[in-house]
């Protein structure tokens, strides 16, 4: 499935580097040789490689990814990202899905998946194993890219999918226990109140209810430092 996925992603990218598809949230990506690092923002999000390897840095904290193993963020990350293999022969091929946070509360609240007790102190990225099912279902994200007319009916659905199966792995340990907490502090009846406020989670960490104000992890409000 890998081969295929990185054949489909070869063949819909071309020889461009970056591609912005027509599909809510994916982009694609392709580099012919290892890159310089780069700083940049991550959105919660998850980047599933088919070909090379990349390297990010948050804070002093570095994840490696590539055919074997996916990025997921939880939260808006300031980063440091470069790929590290990548060649002519075989370029750096990935895509990245932004993870729609309704979504993930959505499946929350339809099941069982307790929230972890994470570390206080461990980052809001997380490397895990990318499995058949994973390559699967990305491959038939990217394939409604031949069929357009598909991608308003087919593409959510192939979405939660993935949503789903990275909700059940370890990795997803960070991502669960955030929209948890997010769907039983908030609530959307709450969600337009308590602005500038902080509470306190069940995993221990301070969160500001300030949109996107959250007080992230130790390894992360380092960073720059």
């Amino acid at each position: 499935m890998r081969t295929e996925l990185a054949r489909k992603i070869a063949f819909s990218i071309g020889s461009a580097q970056k591609r912005v598809t027509d599909i809510p949230g994916l982009t694609l990506t392709r580099r012919v040789g290892p890159t310089a690092p780069a700083s940049g923002t991550y959105e919660p999000s998850v980047a599933v490689v088919a070909q090379g390897r990349k390297r990010v840095d948050l804070g002093r904290t570095t994840f490696i990814f590539d055919e074997s193993r996916f990025l997921l963020t939880s939260l808006d990350l300031p980063i440091i990202g470069q790929v590290i293999e990548a060649s002519e022969q075989e370029p750096f091929l990935c895509l990245m899905l932004k993870l729609e946070m309704s979504v993930v509360r959505e499946h929350l609240s339809r099941e069982e998946i307790p929230a972890p007790e994470v570390p206080s102190d461990s980052p809001a990225m997380a490397t895990g194993e990318t499995t058949a099912e994973l390559f699967s279902a990305c491959c038939r994200l990217v394939e409604l890219l031949d069929h357009p007319q598909d991608i308003p009916f087919l593409s959510g659905l192939i979405q939660r999918e993935i949503i789903y199966r990275i909700l059940h792995v370890p990795a997803g340990a960070r991502l669960r226990a955030i929209a948890h907490w997010e769907f039983r502090a908030t609530g959307p009846q709450k969600r337009s109140r308590g602005l500038g406020r902080t509470t306190r989670s069940r995993c221990g960490w301070k969160i500001s209810l300030k949109p996107r104000a959250w007080a992230y992890p130790r390894c992360i409000t380092t960073f720059g430092r």
